[in-house]
């Protein structure tokens, strides 16, 4: 009997073993491409970025694997409530309203400055210099974004038309096709964009928005998520998140 006792323990310590991390699991990671410098496609399609090198880092440390699936940002969030999905890096601010349905890890990353949202713009067709300047204009954001929420506070107590669209890339050439005249996004994806499209301009949009930074997202109660964050926190201590953000925002 107590052969047969100890045989269930030490099967039941390896279950939990196991399932607090195996090789052999693949994990589904949700990110979404087109923002810069987080997450974007190359020349030759593959994902690049700051959130993509950190997240195989993760991988690397835990010693699991997983697979990529790129989908629209304001899908994320009803993917892992759905289960769809293990995880999700994507720029991601960890709000009570989104922790409500998900989980978050630790927060990776956070602007020294805290968050600061630009009003990106073609200088040649509109003239911006503050909030007020957005009246009668159209105004655009990604989609499931907290800029997409925050404008849809303003547009009625400035008077502007908000067009939220999948992609920063779609509202930037719609700003080229004179339908959009103004991006909204955070500051670091603002500078990515106007690198590659010096014609356009960049203006601080004033508002009380703030985010503690960015984490990455699960479904609730995750079996994963005290796992990440041991491997986030090895991570900045062994200053490899410090030497991602040198190379992708410095």
């Amino acid at each position: 009997m107590m052969k047969k006792l100890m045989t269930l323990v030490l099967i039941g310590l390896m279950a939990v073993g196991i399932a607090a991390c195996s090789n052999d699991e693949e994990l589904v990671v949700l990110t979404s491409s087109g923002y810069e410098p987080y997450e974007m496609i190359d020349e030759n399609g593959n994902l690049i970025g700051f959130d993509i090198e950190l997240m195989e880092a993760i991988a690397e440390y835990l010693d699991i694997t997983f697979v990529w699936k790129d989908v629209d940002f304001d899908g994320i969030i009803a993917s892992l409530q759905t289960n769809q999905a293990d995880a999700a890096i994507a720029g991601i601010s960890p709000t009570a309203e989104r922790a409500e349905v998900v989980d978050f890890t630790i927060v990776y990353f956070n602007e020294e400055a805290g968050l600061v949202n630009m009003m990106v713009y073609d200088p040649s067709k509109v003239s911006i210099s503050s909030n007020a300047d957005l009246a009668g204009l159209t105004v655009g954001a990604q989609l499931g974004t907290i800029q997409a929420g925050l404008l849809e506070e303003l547009s009625t107590d400035i008077g502007f038309t908000l067009d939220l669209r999948n992609q920063n890339a779609v509202i930037v050439q719609e700003i080229a096709n004179s339908r959009i005249d103004v991006l909204v996004v955070e500051r670091l994806v603002a500078d990515s964009i106007l690198a590659a499209n010096p014609n356009l301009a960049q203006v601080v949009l004033e508002s009380d928005l703030n985010s503690p930074g960015n984490a990455i997202a699960l479904p609730k109660n995750s079996p994963y998520t005290a796992q990440f964050n041991e491997a986030i926190a090895a991570l900045t201590a062994d200053g490899t998140i410090a030497r991602l953000v040198a190379k992708w925002f410095e």
